[in-house]
């Protein structure tokens, strides 16, 4: 097994400056996904207009945290201890695309929106298909299922 070097880990953030823009790409990534699925061809002159505006900035808002601001930068540094990415450190679109992915799947902000990821770099268009076709799952109650499968050791 190879040790990987401990990095050192800094508190006290105030910008994203230098490290924070794979995650803001990301942001307005989902967020033309988003408004392209519910407004189909849109203009920005329409856009201040359109409810889901509103909704999906408050979705994006720094300020705002837990479902309230799914995939605000908060959120998105928090899921991503989980793929061992500090504050500070650069992701890369493997990363990035799964802490989106499970962002959504926990507070499931926005009806039928699904995030699909690719290993490989390869997109796939069946599994875009099966993934639009079938029902989303309750991540959230799989997740519990599984870890109450486990036997006493392994928890």
């Amino acid at each position: 097994m190879v040790k990987r070097p401990k990095r050192e880990f800094r508190y006290g953030f105030t910008n994203d400056s230098g490290w924070g823009c794979t995650i803001r790409v990301t942001q307005m990534l989902f967020s033309h996904a988003i408004l392209r699925a519910d407004l189909g061809d849109y203009t920005l002159r329409g856009l201040a207009q359109a409810p889901i505006y509103t909704f999906l900035l408050m979705l994006l808002n720094d300020n705002m945290d837990g479902r309230a601001g799914a995939f605000s930068i908060q959120n998105v540094v928090r899921m991503a201890l989980i793929f061992d990415r500090y504050p500070g450190e650069w992701h890369g679109n493997k990363s990035i695309s799964l802490v989106f992915s499970h962002l959504n799947k926990i507070y499931r902000p926005i009806n039928n929106f699904e995030v699909c990821v690719f290993g490989d770099d390869t997109v796939f268009f069946d599994k875009i298909l099966k993934k639009a076709t079938t029902p989303p799952l309750n991540w959230m109650k799989h997740q519990r299922a599984k870890f109450n499968s486990l036997s006493d050791e392994n928890k």
